[in-house]
């Protein structure tokens, strides 16, 4: 499948998206590492650091943007690289914040630039921007509730974060730390603990409390509010809160960054979540018995 997505407003709902083509049927390429896709999107890995990506879609709508990392791949399995990595197999999988879809998985800040067009009107890219890479079992079922949280500052300054997620539990408790790093001058520095606070507006987040602590014993705090937010659906079984956030230090840096949870439909339905959560919904209108 292949998803373009570009939103603008606080919304939860999809119609008021600026641009959406998701195609969930698409052939599978011969290479992953240069291939086209006939809903329009060609991609190139260059380097494990460096990639061209261009698409052509509807109406007056394109990108052309190349990404260049700036920093080597953070492998959160690799001991070297992440201090929270665990070298037991089943041990990495229950520790990764996504089970076995984070069974090998590497996160990587890039600086990216080029065009974009969202139904004819253009934008010149030179941003921060962290992507992902991650190849292992994505179950329909038992799919796990998960938190991706990153924050991107000026100087290529850069927090990145992995939380485990329980929608059940009450605002402020529902995510524990499992991987993250920070860029520093250019340098990648490892985390090692981290807080996160969501306030909820449904499965959306109306504010946010972020803290980290890299291994150097440095920590890295900021607060944000959404810029913009939507629901994301990568997969059939799993609405995903999808936010564009904007960040303040504590030391006053303005920042931009994504904050997603992951609500896995077989888990979070049947009066899972919690009120927190549910009750900050539209009012519901039970059907009649």
């Amino acid at each position: 499948m292949c998803d373009v997505e570009f939103i603008d407003t606080n919304s939860r709902d999809m119609f008021d998206a600026r641009y959406i083509d998701i195609q969930n049927h698409l052939p599978i390429p011969e290479r992953l590492d240069d291939f086209t896709l006939p809903n329009g999107m060609s991609f190139k890995a260059i380097t494990p650091t460096q990639y061209r990506m261009d698409y052509v879609g509807a109406d007056n709508t394109e990108m052309h943007l190349d990404f260049q990392g700036i920093h080597q791949p953070y492998d959160i399995h690799d001991p070297n690289i992440d201090p929270m990595a665990r070298t037991n197999a089943h041990d990495a999988v229950e520790h990764s914040g996504f089970g076995s879809a984070y069974a090998s998985h590497f996160d990587l800040t890039t600086r990216v630039t080029g065009t974009i067009s969202v139904r004819g009107e253009q934008y010149e890219i030179n941003c921060l921007a962290t992507q992902d890479h991650s190849w292992g079992p994505r179950p329909e079922r038992e799919m796990r509730p998960m938190g991706y949280v990153n924050a991107h500052f000026a100087d290529d300054y850069v927090v990145q974060t992995i939380w485990e997620f329980d929608p059940s539990r009450a605002d402020g408790q529902q995510h524990v730390f499992k991987h993250g790093y920070a860029v520093v001058d250019g340098t990648l520095i490892g985390g090692v603990a981290g807080s996160l606070r969501i306030d909820h507006r449904s499965l959306f987040p109306e504010s946010l409390e972020l803290t980290m602590t890299d291994q150097n014993g440095t920590v890295h705090t900021m607060t944000g509010v959404p810029r913009a937010y939507n629901n994301w659906v990568p997969y059939g079984c799993c609405p995903t809160g999808h936010a564009m956030v904007e960040w303040t230090t504590s030391t006053g840096a303005v920042g931009l960054g994504t904050s997603m949870e992951a609500y896995p439909l077989d888990t979070v339905t049947g009066g899972f979540l919690h009120p927190d959560i549910r009750m900050s919904s539209p009012l519901r209108t039970e059907a009649h018995k």
